[in-house]
């Protein structure tokens, strides 16, 4: 059945967190990248062979987790919901809250040190692709024929298309990719959370407001370049020396950032894979209110607020039950573990990417 191979990108930060979270639940360890037997053998192989034979060996990985655009009709949200939750489909309710919003490695810990699940918000979606990597606007028309398709089909979304051409520059020669979020809560949500929330249960929203600058393509059809990590937008859109340099070292030709050709309006507004989209916090808020549920919004101005919040969440909790930490649990971008975390005496200190801001 085409539904069934429907999936997130495994590079997908928010898969990560959701599946993350559900292992903690069930005191089991998190594992993001599973590999099968021909790939484990490839990766003990990687560190004796040359350097740009892996890299053409990760181009062939990459080629293959896309998914074939003419699956675009298929993305359904009541569907990709049900998908999310099959990962609490072990864990034993009912909880004394769940987490929803925006996902982060700082969102998942403070849900696994609250035994509650985290209901993501955002999944995202590649598609197979070639192209250039500095070939924004052949990028574009490619993503725009796949989001009308989707949003067309599901008027509780909206999709953008993030093409980050620096921290992202290997993947996007290969895969497009599609970035949806919910406007609404779907039924499955609404459903999980009458019959697995305890009944004096909290409904905290994770309301990260990291900002970016995005295309406006269309009503709820949005495109972003760039990304958190080391440049803001104004350098993705424009560039500067900098980058003009690390391009050169790249081999590539293009210089001075990155802009559509196409006259569409540039806004301001919360960033494409850490932002949590406002319509959404009213329809938990609101879907909380009509059932009597308490709802408590989480506010931040960056995934690193999330972060930070979890480290002080878990030092109070060892200094509540009197023991000592023995050290920080540093984890980046999608691959973390609270399990870790809640079986020992660790801090967990989560960074969003391996980037100048982050490490500040």
């Amino acid at each position: 059945m085409p539904y069934s191979r429907i999936r997130e990108s495994p590079e997908s930060s928010s898969a990560a967190a959701t599946f993350a979270v559900a292992a903690a639940l069930q005191d089991a360890w998190s594992q993001p990248f599973r590999l099968n037997p021909r790939q484990a053998r490839m990766a003990k192989l990687a560190e004796r062979l040359p350097k740009a034979v892996v890299q053409r060996a990760v181009q062939r990985e990459i080629q293959k987790m896309g998914l074939d655009p003419a699956l675009a009709s298929y993305v359904e949200t009541e569907r990709i919901a049900q998908q999310a939750l099959r990962a609490y489909d072990g864990a034993e309710g009912p909880y004394p809250a769940v987490v929803i919003g925006a996902s982060s490695g700082g969102a998942a810990y403070l849900a696994a040190l609250l035994g509650a699940p985290l209901l993501p918000s955002y999944f995202l979606f590649s598609f197979t692709y070639a192209g250039d990597p500095d070939d924004i606007d052949a990028y574009h028309q490619f993503g725009a024929s796949i989001i009308e398709t989707i949003l067309a089909n599901n008027p509780e979304l909206i999709a953008i298309n993030h093409f980050d051409p620096v921290h992202d520059r290997l993947l996007i020669a290969h895969v497009n990719h599609v970035r949806v979020k919910l406007l609404d809560l779907p039924l499955a949500y609404r459903r999980f959370l009458r019959e697995r929330l305890a009944p004096d249960g909290v409904i905290f929203f994770t309301d990260c407001t990291y900002p970016w600058e995005q295309y406006r393509i269309g009503e709820r059809h949005f495109f972003q370049v760039g990304g958190l990590g080391g440049y803001d937008a104004e350098v993705f859109l424009e560039g500067d020396p900098e980058l003009d340099d690390w391009l050169a070292a790249q081999g590539s030709k293009h210089r001075g950032g990155w802009r559509l050709a196409d006259d569409y309006p540039l806004i301001t507004t919360r960033e494409s894979e850490w932002g949590s989209w406002p319509l959404f916090r009213e329809a938990v808020e609101r879907f909380a209110q009509e059932e009597g549920l308490q709802f408590k919004a989480i506010h931040g101005g960056s995934p690193e607020d999330f972060s930070a919040l979890a480290y002080t969440a878990y030092l109070w909790e060892a200094r509540l039950r009197e023991r000592s930490p023995q050290g920080i649990l540093v984890e980046c971008f999608n691959t973390f573990n609270p399990t870790a975390a809640l079986r020992s005496d660790l801090l967990p200190l989560w960074l969003p990417f391996l980037c100048d801001d982050s490490l500040q």
